[in-house]
């Protein structure tokens, strides 16, 4: 009896084998951290491109209000400044650069057949400055905000987890390159 429990070859291969499960199990949760982490910014930095184009494209209406120092969206009228601001197609700029495919409400970019991630809701708000503010202290500039829903189903936990949901607030701010 002795002699057999002094012989105890092979008896470290379980905890060798447990080891080597949760050091594989913590490297694919990891990784699927780091793929959510690239796909959330990536869609991220597109929203931003796409609502900065936006208010890129309001410079016609922004830049002669800039004259006058301020910088809002405005242009002269035969009754004097009236407010002229656009929000664009941002939806169609996201179609075009991330390649995705319209699905009722939602946009669905798929890779292989498989959906990689889904956006909808997309909420844009254009915050145009005030005409001629009384203080100085209080002047804004023309800034979009954007909120977008992501969606991206886990490829970790082989279809048992819930997907990761977040929405995504986007800001872009109109700033002239030559200031006084």
């Amino acid at each position: 009896m002795k002699a057999h429990l002094k012989n105890r070859s092979g008896s470290g291969i379980p905890l060798t084998v447990a080891v080597v499960l949760a050091v594989l199990i913590l490297s694919c949760a990891f990784y699927e951290y780091l793929r959510l982490s690239i796909i959330a910014s990536g869609v991220r930095d597109a929203v931003q491109s796409a609502i900065i184009s936006v208010a890129t494209e309001n410079y016609s209406n922004v830049y002669p209000s800039l004259r006058q120092s301020y910088s809002g969206g405005y242009i002269r009228s035969s009754s004097g400044w009236a407010i002229q601001i656009s929000s664009g197609d941002i939806y169609t700029r996201l179609m075009n650069t991330l390649g995705l495919v319209q699905q009722g409400n939602h946009y669905v970019k798929q890779t292989g057949g498989e959906v990689e991630y889904t956006i909808s809701d997309l909420k844009v708000t254009i915050q145009n400055p005030t005409f001629a503010p009384t203080s100085t202290e209080s002047i804004q500039q023309f800034t979009t905000h954007a909120v977008i829903h992501l969606e991206v189903p886990l490829s970790f936990g082989w279809g048992h987890l819930p997907s990761m949901k977040a929405d995504l607030p986007i800001q872009a701010v109109y700033r002239p390159k030559f200031t006084k």
